[in-house]
């Protein structure tokens, strides 16, 4: 897959431990580049994941990581499987935090929802934007499976969301941060692009 954009719905194993069949399936859901563009560019939004990929993550059929930006070499290191459809409920992308405590706003896909911080509230470095190596992705994979201890709850083990967080070594409230940016409770990914007029609700011309 070297050098190539994966389509959507490509899937490589990925080994979690040493452990024989100790594996995580993770599946492309967009290349930004080509799947999230208009109109040949990126959102400032997506700006910092042009070169990422947006995929799931399920260990024994069960979704862990809905959505995480990863480095492509998830995918180069990976043993591919057979792909499966991609649907656009799968589109869900994790949350980030842009800015200085000044001007930040989380920054949920394509859409973005400014952060009144007052100047006083500290950004957890863990929410900032940067897709994850190999490495990294086995241990938020451990982590979510609670296989592994953090200091932190994941939001993606809440059922009341569907927003998978950027990482889970932080934030042990980050519904937190989406009542300070005032994005309603309950709301989908979908929703909060028709609110905003973006991504797939963006007018056409």
């Amino acid at each position: 897959m070297r050098g190539q954009m994966p389509l959507p719905g490509t899937r490589v194993r990925i080994a979690l431990t040493d452990r024989p069949g100790d594996q995580a399936v993770v599946r492309v859901i967009a290349v930004p580049r080509r799947d999230l563009s208009h109109g040949g560019r990126l959102s400032p939004a997506l700006a910092p994941f042009s070169e990422a990929l947006l995929v799931d993550v399920s260990v024994a059929g069960r979704t862990l990581l809905p959505g995480a930006w990863v480095e492509r070499e998830v995918l180069e290191r990976g043993a591919p499987i057979a792909p499966t459809p991609v649907r656009a409920a799968d589109l869900r992308p994790p949350a980030v935090i842009a800015g200085t405590t000044e001007q930040a706003a989380l920054c949920w896909g394509e859409t973005v929802w400014p952060l009144d911080l007052g100047g006083v509230v500290a950004i957890p470095d863990s929410s900032r934007a940067g897709p994850h190596p190999l490495s990294r992705l086995r241990r938020l994979v451990l982590v979510a499976s609670g296989r592994r201890a953090e200091i932190a709850l994941t939001l993606w083990r809440d059922p009341a969301f569907e927003i998978p967080w950027q990482d889970v070594r932080m934030l042990p409230r980050a519904a937190a941060w989406f009542e300070l940016a005032q994005v309603p409770a309950g709301m989908r990914y979908a929703d909060a692009e028709r609110a905003q007029g973006v991504g797939r609700a963006r007018p056409r011309s």
